[in-house]
């Protein structure tokens, strides 16, 4: 494929012809700077019927679904561009991630609202942190507005790692890419929005608890690509595997499970930790002692991390906040039981010691006990855990608004 030009970059449409010409139609605008689980959702909903324009802050050609006529994708990726290509220049020498981010929201959700007044939908979709402008032009135009949390309230995410932050001596405000503009940008996407879509029993408790009535918010889990998780044929029973997949930071959790790998005393075992490096758990990497092999793989491609999961014993993810974890559906549907604690959304999907293991956050000993019965039990997840029941629901939940 040859190179894009800038242009294309900067803004692309693709493709121009699709079938949405009846009033029958459902037209549903998803808005998301990166592609994270809204990308695959409109995939999703096209193919049972639905037809949806995708509003991308990551450049069009990068994202690979191109043979669908009920899906348009519209790219506005100058700035999200910038933004990751900043991400490699070394933490010091860059500005904080909080201002990057900001910088490449805001400019997001103001083109993607003027895109709106041109294009229409018959109810929109966007994420916080980038919607503010997206949600006004809806009001304008008596469009639904649906906010989509990928994460639960900024207050109540600060207030569930604090602990975890003051244990490692970490300041919050160098933790968090938050500050008070985001924060009272969410308050005004959250007065703006007319209803809520989570993926957790755990955000919408949260959100309830902020003031937001429980009958406008509506719970969509997340879902897997079955080609790219295909169910694996066989376990894993020589060698008792675990994976970790996510950012290396103090939020996820890292220290309780190499405190139960420590605990553990275990040299035959394996933990393979797949994601992008933090300065945040360094010390707590470099201070680990026990008798299990740690392996830190960095961030990897999707086809790579796919191929790990199929591979490992079970997929750990000990988080101290968490308002889903893609990664849980993702291994689900691989066939890799699950241990997560209480606090990540995705213990939606568990049945404990069925599917996986739910424990309480920040138990060590408690993980280790989980950790034990799935290594006595090599096992292969069975069940659908793909993105098809998650799009149908949200067409449900779509219509139902819009009667």
């Amino acid at each position: 494929m040859a190179a894009p030009s800038f242009h294309f970059f900067h803004c692309a449409v693709i493709p121009a012809l699709r079938t949405c010409s009846s009033l029958a139609d459902l037209k549903i605008a998803i808005s998301s700077t990166n592609p994270c689980h809204l990308y695959e959702m409109a995939v999703a909903l096209t193919e049972d019927g639905s037809c949806v324009d995708y509003y991308s802050g990551y450049p069009a050609w990068k994202l690979g679904e191109f043979g669908n006529d009920r899906l348009r994708v519209i790219s506005k990726s100058f700035r999200t561009l910038v933004t990751y290509g900043m991400l490699r220049i070394p933490e010091n020498l860059r500005p904080k991630d909080g201002r990057l981010f900001e910088w490449q929201d805001g400019m997001f959700d103001q083109r993607v609202a003027k895109a709106l007044r041109k294009n229409g939908a018959d109810v929109v979709h966007a994420m916080p942190g980038q919607s503010r402008e997206i949600f006004r032009e809806c009001r304008r135009q008596g469009i639904p507005a649906m906010l989509n949390h990928a994460s639960g309230p900024i207050r109540i995410q600060k207030a569930l790692v604090a602990a975890e932050y003051e244990r490692a001596g970490v300041r919050t405000e160098d933790a968090h890419r938050f500050n008070p503009r985001c924060e009272g940008r969410e308050q005004a996407e959250i007065a703006l929005a007319d209803f809520h879509c989570v993926a957790s029993s755990i955000v919408k408790s949260q959100l309830t608890a902020e003031g937001v009535d429980p009958d406008r918010i509506f719970v969509v889990p997340y879902g897997a690509d079955p080609v790219l998780f295909p169910k694996r044929l066989v376990a894993p029973a020589s060698q008792f595997r675990i994976c970790f997949a996510g950012q290396l930071s103090l939020r996820k959790g890292i220290k309780t499970l190499l405190d139960s790998l420590e605990l553990a005393g275990e040299p035959d075992w394996q933990c393979q930790f797949f994601g992008r490096h933090s300065s945040e758990t360094a010390a707590d990497f470099g201070n680990y002692r026990g008798a299990t092999e740690v392996e830190l793989k960095g961030a990897v491609s999707r086809m790579a991390l796919a191929d790990a999961m199929r591979a490992s014993s079970v997929l750990v993810l000990p988080s101290w906040e968490e308002a889903f974890g893609l990664v849980v559906p993702q291994a689900l549907q691989s066939g890799v039981p699950c241990i997560v604690s209480d606090r990540v959304g995705a213990a939606d999907l568990i049945r404990h010691r069925s599917n996986g293991s739910i424990f309480p956050a920040g138990d060590s000993e408690a993980l280790l006990e989980e950790l034990r019965f799935w290594e006595r039990r090599p096992s292969i997840v069975t069940g659908d855990y793909t993105w098809q029941q998650p799009a149908r629901l949200l067409q449900s939940i779509t219509k139902g608004v819009l009667a």
